[in-house]
């Protein structure tokens, strides 16, 4: 087997003296990596891990067979020089990535030898000295902590169970019992009334204030199914509710008040909370604007009688927006940083229309005066526009109006751009929640004013605008967490009954187990003191500073403190069983999962005869591997953030190791340390065969050192690109950024990266923000000179016909009038794979010969299997499927939505229904019109004519059935039904019956599969009598979206349609990415419909107490709304980039801004309007193609806009007519 040779940003990846991120891009080849990093933990002996660590408590393999090797052939493990699988922890994602990564680790040790070799019988490691080690090591293998965080932290929590948990679990909650388990929960909230009824219930707080805010949360948000709606989406994010109390309480501890969920959160808190994201530009930003605002109100009082005085008059009012200004630029200009941020909001609000300033599409100082009255909302601008202007000479007016119009386009300048959005949303957000104004120069009947309303509601609603007074907004906050906290304390004694966990269970006894806050399980028995220290972990989770403070506070209490000793003690031999930690795509980690890990890396025991420990706060050596633009999984409450804040202290750990003079002899300025041995590696007569001489026998080395200063090299042969200083200083500390591709052909790769560049260029922000991407160009590394490429499928209508009449005709999809969008793109997809797999020539449109013209058949051929299709939601799955099917194309979905709602399940049911309700005519009607009944409309008829009731349906139905196979089935099902055999009721129709028939592809066999299974476990779970099963299955049916979901593993020889996250982290050689100008169009409705936003700071509900009215202004839910849609975008755009990234060699976007399209007469070219929304994945594509336009100064480019210029940055894409020629 010959070696993988690395490159030298990978090599850098394996440097295990120093802690390393790795930033990974697309296919840069980070799994082998990985693997190759973790094999050279186990054999390496000179690495920081054993120079600095002890050995963790290594216990020998038992049970008979467990090795082969006898004794005298392997290596005891306490004198293994290495690490064991045991001490080094590898986290991925998912189970497939961990199963995926040990098979590389294992398969790298099998090709591992002690002796020479050839190159094709492995590979001779000096390092291994006996031949029992790799088996040793091998066998250990399969115990090591390779695995997904959950089940990582339940391998940590099983054998200390005792010691966080009163009543251990038995088994995992199932996906399927979830959901009904939150609905149970919240019906039992609803039935508390007594202290009684609370206490039965399991609610552990105060039943008084549980029951008040569960009422309270009702009138307020307009009635108990929307206030279920709003604790479903909160229960389904419990730990990240968890994650906002925390932050909230650090916030009220910094401003120095004790806060619990029980209290009103000080309005203080969410109003500094307001102003973090802006705190450092306010200041300038108000300051300057204050000035140009000073200025422009100079100008107009230089002729006040004219501009101002008459205006009033003729107005009949002094309470205008210009009074408002001029009172905000001499009298109210605030001093501190809080009243700056609705200062801006105000002048913002008096300086345009109301209704464009919310839809962002305003202009400032209109002309350089203020909107007048026909566009004023009710409140009088108080200033004349140029045209009503009298008494003064023209010359005069003209110059005043001139000086006004430059210095309000200097301010609509200010205001409009991304900083002045950003403050304009955090102004508002704060005025809505605690105004510094009453707006004394806004009448009070003017349709802007809002009236605040408080908890104590009328019937009947005010008139006018409303708003959330500061004191109701923190009373809801309060009752969301209380009533949360009891739902919660309700659904742990359901589990706890039931005997089972979920993930968010395991986290959380992990965390007490960690010490990451004080254990549930003695919360009660400790001094409030010290479990108030106990949850104040800092923000290094590594550190014990907390458990310190909690120790000296529990010296007066001898058994607090013994048990406090002992769980420390616990904490810190957990510690030393790790010498190691490799974490995949850690961009998705959220903070909570951080915290836990992180506390693993803290101080292990010491014991007599142990090494001083790292200079740096760290035991273990740490490697995380990710890449922040590929961060998509924000919904599980992955932040970007985490990752920047691990790589910082990973820079930061590494610069005070440094000085570690124990590792000095392994280090080299500038450079990294291979630790792969080189020839014999320092001995003398062997060879190994890792690494590849260009000529002539190499030198025999222990390591070598690689620099750090170069790029990557090619192939076949060596270059020296310097790295920019500020690459090389981040690789020095640790922070390595793989960038060379080895996926993409060459020049497919390259039109990527000027897209990416383009698509995650500042222009695009929203707002600013920590959780923006940033462009790397990806290297072309891939050993294959072949051209890649890439087409648009553009689903366009030249024409519309009435549809046909002829039913036995098909309908041109192209030409009915009725299509959609969605329709026109799949049916392109099925045309144009269908053409790739048969390897058929393709017709294009040359405006040039007015004509289509056939181009020559791709060279390469693909088989079914080579294909992905990638879409941005299922819901429509079943469309694609059915016109791939009818063009005799192989494909599978590994998710096409809800399982009950499946065809063969449905005809499934229907049988369930009459074997639970033999005497129910609508039971034996769907059986009887299902695929396994055999019947026609007529013989259907005739049985339920002839009879219109019965107590058992079977034998009339046995009766209408012509065929005797159809009659000795009927009758054998009806046999097995009255015996009660359910599940063999279900093997039959599946063997005996036409069903698969009806539903023959391997999609509809695998629902069938999963379905008999899900009814299998309800009656494990419930027993096996029909009707219960039945029961539960209306039950799940009704939870919709959040119920059972058919899930199939795509078969072999297949074109395989999935989502985009479903697609992380493979890679296919024909991609096809579909729906392009729907992905991302519904982000911000999707993200509200709950009426709840939690996000890693506060948890915001949006309430409605009177269904009639519009939504009452909230500022917690603006400021919540508006940071979600920021994060929503950026997270789209990571999206589309892992979309692109998955393809090898062929790549085909599909979509259009418009289906309807026009022949221009003059050019021949294809012609149709372009304004897609701005969020959808196909604006990026056509930012992304009209900036490579754009930087390369392409003049004839379609993808310009008519305003475009080459030495002027590019402004926002506006509607434009795109002519294209698709031959071209």
């Amino acid at each position: 087997m010959a070696m993988i040779e690395f490159n030298d940003s990978q090599i850098l990846g394996l440097d295990l003296d120093k802690h390393i991120a790795l930033d990974a891009g697309a296919g840069t080849g980070k799994t082998t990596v990985m693997a190759e990093r973790y094999v050279q933990h186990l054999i390496t002996p000179e690495q920081r891990s054993r120079i600095l660590l002890p050995n963790g408590p290594r216990k020998p393999l038992q049970g008979h067979g467990a090795l082969r090797a006898p004794a005298r052939e392997r290596t005891e493990l306490t004198e293994w020089q290495g690490l064991l699988p045991s001490e080094v922890v590898a986290i991925t994602f998912t189970k497939k990535a961990a199963a995926e990564l040990k098979s590389r680790i294992r398969a790298r040790l099998e090709h591992t030898r002690y002796m020479p070799t050839g190159k094709s019988e492995g590979l001779f490691d000096p390092r291994i000295r006996r031949s029992g080690d790799i088996e040793m090591l091998l066998s250990s293998l399969d115990e090591a902590p390779i695995s997904t965080i959950d089940a990582f932290l339940l391998q940590l929590v099983s054998p200390n169970i005792d010691l966080v948990s009163m009543n251990p679990s038995k088994a995992q909650i199932s996906e399927v019992r979830s959901p009904l388990l939150i609905q149970e929960t919240i019906h039992s909230a609803w039935r508390i009334r007594s202290n009684i009824d609370a206490i039965e219930a399991g609610v552990r707080a105060d039943v008084g204030k549980f029951i008040e805010s569960r009422n309270r949360l009702a009138i307020l948000v307009g009635g108990q199914a929307r206030a279920e709606v709003i604790l479903t989406g909160m229960l389904t994010k419990s730990l990240f509710v968890e994650e906002s109390k925390r932050a909230m309480k650090k916030r009220s501890q910094q401003k120095g008040t004790e806060w619990d969920q029980s209290k009103l959160l000080d309005t203080d808190v969410l109003l500094d909370m307001f102003l973090e994201p802006a705190g450092g530009i306010i200041d300038e930003f108000a300051d300057n604007l204050h000035v140009r605002l000073n200025s422009w109100v100079d100008i107009i009082l230089s002729e006040y009688d004219a501009l101002v005085l008459n205006c009033e008059t003729e107005q009949g009012t002094s309470t205008t927006r210009f009074n408002h200004l001029v009172d905000l630029a001499r009298n109210s200009y605030p001093d501190d940083a809080k009243g700056k941020l609705q200062w801006v909001w105000l002048v913002a609000l008096a300086s345009t229309t109301y209704s464009t300033l919310l839809k962002n599409e305003m202009t400032f100082f209109p002309k350089g005066g203020l909107p007048q009255p026909n566009h004023c909302n009710g409140w009088m601008p108080g200033l004349f526009s140029k045209s009503k202007v009298k008494g003064i000479t023209n010359s005069t007016k003209t110059a005043i109006f001139g000086e006004m119009q430059e210095i309000g386009a200097v301010m609509n300048n200010i205001l409009s751009s991304k900083e002045g959005r950003l403050l304009r949303i955090l102004g508002r957000s704060s005025f809505l929640l605690s105004p510094i104004s009453h707006l004394p120069f806004m009448n009070s009947d003017c349709e802007l004013r809002t009236q605040s309303i408080n908890d104590e509601l009328n019937d009947v609603a005010p008139i006018g605008k409303l708003s959330i007074s500061k004191e109701l907004q923190s009373t809801i906050l309060s009752d969301l967490l209380v009533v949360h906290s009891g739902c919660q304390d309700i659904m742990k004694l359901k589990k706890s009954n039931e005997g089972v966990h979920d993930f968010d269970d395991i986290q959380r006894l992990a965390a007490d187990l960690l010490l990451a806050r004080c254990p549930d399980y003695v919360r009660d028995d400790y001094p409030p003191r010290v479990v108030e220290a106990l949850d104040s972990l800092d923000e290094e989770p590594w550190l014990d500073l907390h458990i310190l403070s909690a120790l000296r506070l529990a010296e007066k209490y001898p058994k607090c403190y013994e048990d406090l000793q002992h769980r420390f003690t616990i904490l810190q031999t957990i510690r030393r069983r790790f010498g190691a930690f490799i974490i995949d795509e850690y961009q998705d980690t959220n903070p909570a999962h951080f915290r836990l890990l992180s506390r693993l890396w803290g101080r292990r025991k010491h014991e007599n005869g142990d090494p001083a420990p790292p200079p740096g706060p760290w035991d273990p050596t740490i490697c995380i591997v990710g890449d922040m633009k590929q961060s998509i999984y924000r919904f599980r409450q992955a932040e970007v953030t985490v990752m920047q804040r691990t790589v910082e202290n990973i820079k930061t750990v590494n610069r005070i190791e440094f000085s570690e003079p124990r590792l000095q002899h392994l280090r080299k300025q500038d450079h990294g340390r291979d630790p792969r041995p080189v020839g014999a590696g320092g001995e003398i007569g062997a060879f190994t065969n890792q690494h590849t001489a260009e000529s002539g026998p190499q030198k025999s080395m222990p390591w070598q050192h690689i620099s750090a200063a170069f790029e990557d090299s090619p192939k076949d042969f060596k270059q020296y690109i310097p790295v920019s200083q500020q690459r090389l200083e981040n690789r020095n500390l640790g922070h390595i950024d793989l960038t060379s591709n080895f996926r993409t052909l060459h020049n497919l790769l390259e039109t990527m990266n000027g897209i990416f560049n383009d698509v995650f260029d500042s222009r695009h922000h929203i707002l600013p923000g920590d959780w923006h991407a940033r462009a790397q160009d990806l290297r072309p590394l891939r050993d294959d000179k072949t051209e890649g490429t890439l087409e648009w499928l553009l689903p366009l209508q030249s024409s519309k016909a009435s549809p046909l009449l002829d039913l036995l005709e098909p309908n041109d999809v192209f030409s009915d009038p009725s299509s959609k969008s969605i329709h026109l793109e799949h049916e392109l997809i099925a045309l144009r794979l269908q053409s790739l797999l048969t390897g058929k020539s393709t017709k294009l449109w040359s405006a040039k010969e007015s004509k289509l013209v056939e181009i020559e058949a791709p060279k390469t051929r693909y088989l079914p299997k080579d294909i992905t299709i990638l879409v941005h939601s299922r819901k429509h799955i079943a469309d694609l499927l059915r016109r791939l099917e009818a063009r005799g194309i192989p494909v599978i979905s590994d998710r096409q939505g809800e399982l009950l709602k499946r065809p063969i399940v449905n005809a499934l049911m229907s049988v369930l229904n009459l074997v639970a309700y033999p005497g129910s005519k609508f039971a034996a009607v769907s059986f009887a019109r299902s695929p396994i009944s055999g019947l026609d409309d007529n013989q259907i008829h005739k049985i339920f004519s002839a009879k219109k009731q019965s107590e058992n349906w079977w034998p009339l139905i046995e009766q209408g059935i012509t065929s005797e196979r159809g009659k000795t089935l009927i009758n054998h099902l009806s046999t097995l039904a009255s015996k009660g055999a359910v599940h063999e009721i279900f093997d039959v129709v599946l063997d005996h019956s036409d069903l698969l028939m009806a539903y023959p592809d391997d999609t509809a066999r695998q629902n069938a599969e999963l379905w008999c299974s899900l009814i299998y476990d309800i009656g494990c779970e419930y027993g096996h009598e029909a009707t219960e099963i039945h029961s539960h299955l209306q039950s799940l049916k009704g939870l919709e979206n959040q119920g059972p979901q058919s899930q199939t593993v795509p078969s072999g020889g297949a074109v395989r349609i999935m989502t985009i996250h479903g697609a992380k982290g493979l890679e296919s050689r024909v991609v096809v990415v579909s729906g392009l100008f729907h992905a991302g169009k519904s982000d911000s409705s999707l993200s509200t419909r709950n009426n709840v936003l939690v996000t890693p700071e506060v948890v915001a509900g949006r309430i409605n107490p009177w269904a009639s009215r519009d939504r009452p202004y909230d500022g917690l839910w603006e400021f919540a709304k508006n940071i979600d849609s920021a994060q929503r975008q950026a997270e789209r755009r990571r999206e589309f980039y892992v979309a692109l990234t998955r393809v090898e060699d062929h790549l085909i976007l599909v979509g259009s801004p418009n289906t309807n399209c026009i022949m221009d007469e003059s050019s021949s070219k294809l012609t149709f309007k372009s304004k897609p929304s701005k969020n959808t994945m196909g604006a990026m594509l056509l930012d992304g193609l009209r900036g490579i336009s754009h930087r390369n100064h392409i003049t004839d480019s379609p993808w310009l806009l008519p305003n475009d210029t080459f030495d002027i940055a590019l402004s926002p894409y506006q509607e434009t007519l795109v002519k294209l020629d698709p031959f071209s």
